[in-house]
């Protein structure tokens, strides 16, 4: 198994890094794609949970929608919550 880097930038950044860490060139290597891989699946894992959060608001919304459309306005609604005298939850 091996990995044949002909890009000279490529190889001297590793280099740099790998001198700077005080590590080889393989570990260099390994340790910056894994640092990659973690950034690059926590993103896509960040992604995929506002895809299902939106889809859920979705369905919510899907589900509380015919329960407001009797013909009252917003305010009707929020009234309807609290005593008129005292202000309090009904």
């Amino acid at each position: 198994m091996g990995l044949n880097i002909k890009d000279s930038e490529t190889h001297e950044l590793v280099r740099e890094l790998a001198q700077l860490n005080d590590t080889s060139l393989t570990a260099t290597v390994k340790e910056a794609v894994r640092e990659k891989l973690e950034r690059d699946r926590a993103q896509r894992d960040a992604q995929s949970l506002k895809k299902t959060r939106h889809e859920l608001f979705a369905e919510f919304s899907a589900l509380a929608a015919p329960l407001f459309r009797d013909g009252r306005t917003g305010n009707e609604l929020i009234n309807d919550l609290y005593d008129e005298e005292t202000g309090l939850p009904k």
